[in-house]
């Protein structure tokens, strides 16, 4: 067979076979067998490979060179994010700014409040940072440390952190996946967050509603003794004053005022290392913590434990886990894999019926999350694929926008093969099976847009179309 180095597509069964192999080996090695989700993306990369080298004919060059490199490229900025917060962390507990927020949070948070409040915080975190990975990786760290002495089970705690640091995901203008589904459906970003409130704020309150309801039902007691004995032991070790803010409070403005992610990640980095010093650190210890981690020695073995955390190596594992899945994303991407099951969803779903039209979207969408774990290509296929439909079928694009973040951006979290969920799972120590029932959010956008689609709510006409019939136009 000859090699296809050309962008042709794959055949729809060849689609179906691939995408079909794909799901079988990360649903089948995770639920059956256990294996680790880096040695399932091997297999995977290794399987597409096979499989569009050997039975399809698609050469080296298309697969690796077009397919995988463009991949790698387009993730080199949340690379670099990820090699950053581990660095992040480690500054932040050696400075005391992850301990005075546990301490501050076991003294006035309770199990009754102590859901909602994990969400409301983390959402207004993120929606001015734009960084789901950042705030949990921040807050979300000295808001499980607060879980564990306030008896909060880490799934509950895990699922409001997720939720929260995701509202401000998708609604924020410095976040970069509500950038790029702006960009993709290329409407203006504020009309496309104005949009994404309809079916954001529904799953806010329900968010809340949840979380207060369960206070602290889920939980065990509270423990006054463990309580009062972490809060000794941060407090023995560490000053702990207002001024120990300072480096979250600049990262949230600098982040507000549209500063480089990577920018204002290294100027807190950079304000925490004097506090550290101040904190009886030498710079000897400042530097190793940030590379291998932090060693906190509090007395007190808990504490010790949720203070371990960050360092280079703290997520180099997930570094290796996203270069794995990019392997085979971008070789489906190439090959023309998810055009050809996209227009199989379109043709069956869609007609005339602008309620399937968003539907055909949204499923589209979480196919590509569920096959790839990628939340820039389930925004990205889909919403270049159905961006002219949209306006054929006299559809705001705004509506097309909403649904690549209602059905990608949120969803991927919950895709337990996910880059975002082995970081989450990571950071929080959670799994994203156990957390997932928590994130009330996540999943309840879905729902929301289909209802909006078919009742016909919030569903506007085309704005090109309307632009076309002014005077003049």
């Amino acid at each position: 067979m000859a090699k296809q180095e050309h962008r042709e597509d794959i055949s729809l069964a060849g689609a179906l076979t691939a995408l079909g192999g794909i799901l079988a080996i990360l649903a089948g090695g995770t639920l059956t067998f256990g294996i680790h989700i880096a040695v399932l993306l091997a297999l995977c990369g290794v399987f597409t490979t096979g499989l569009f080298r050997l039975k399809y004919g698609f050469g080296w060059r298309l697969l690796f060179i077009d397919g995988v490199l463009p991949m790698v490229s387009r993730a080199s900025g949340a690379l670099g994010i990820l090699l950053s917060v581990g660095p992040l962390i480690a500054a932040w507990t050696l400075s005391g700014t992850i301990p005075y927020l546990v301490f501050t949070g076991l003294d006035i948070l309770t199990p009754r409040i102590f859901l909602p409040a994990a969400f409301l915080l983390c959402s207004f975190a993120s929606l001015l940072t734009g960084t789901s990975w950042g705030t949990a990786a921040t807050f979300g760290v000295a808001l499980t440390a607060i879980a564990g002495g306030l008896g909060i089970p880490a799934a509950a705690a895990a699922g409001a952190i997720v939720g929260g640091a995701y509202f401000g995901d998708k609604l924020s203008p410095v976040s970069d996946t509500t950038v790029l589904a702006a960009a993709v459906a290329e409407v203006d970003i504020m009309d496309h967050i104005r949009s994404t409130l309809w079916t954001t704020l529904p799953g806010a309150a329900l968010s809340v509603a949840v979380y207060a309801a369960a206070g602290s039902g889920p939980g065990g007691a509270m423990d006054n003794a463990g309580i009062g004995a972490m809060t000794s032991a941060l407090s023995g070790r560490f000053f702990l004053g207002p001024v120990l803010l300072l480096p979250p409070l600049v990262l949230l403005v600098m982040a507000w005022k549209r500063f480089p992610t990577l920018a204002a990640l290294w100027t807190s980095v950079g304000l925490a290392l004097p506090l550290a010093l101040f904190q009886g650190y030498g710079p000897g210890e400042i530097l190793a913590a940030m590379a291998a981690g932090p060693r906190v020695a509090t007395g007190n073995p808990a504490v010790d434990e949720l203070l371990g955390r960050g360092g280079l190596l703290f997520l180099a594992g997930v570094v290796a886990v996203v270069c794995a899945a990019y392997v085979f994303a971008g070789q489906l991407e190439a090959t023309g894999t998810f055009r050809r099951v996209s227009s199989l969803l379109r043709k069956k779903f869609i007609g005339r019926s602008r309620g399937r039209f968003v539907l055909s979207a949204s499923l589209t969408g979480m196919t590509v999350a569920v096959a790839t774990g990628n939340s820039y290509l389930s925004e990205i296929l889909p919403g270049t694929m159905f961006r002219r439909l949209a306006d054929e079928m006299d559809i705001s694009r705004r509506v097309l926008s909403r649904t690549l973040e209602d059905s990608g951006t949120v969803v991927v979290p919950l895709v337990p093969w996910s880059a975002a969920a082995v970081y989450m799972s990571s950071v929080l120590g959670v799994s994203a099976w156990e957390y997932f029932p928590w994130a009330v959010i996540c999943y309840s956008g879905v729902p929301a847009a289909w209802l909006l689609a078919f009742s016909g709510i919030a569903l506007w006409p085309s704005d090109r179309r309307e632009e076309k019939k002014r005077p003049g136009r």
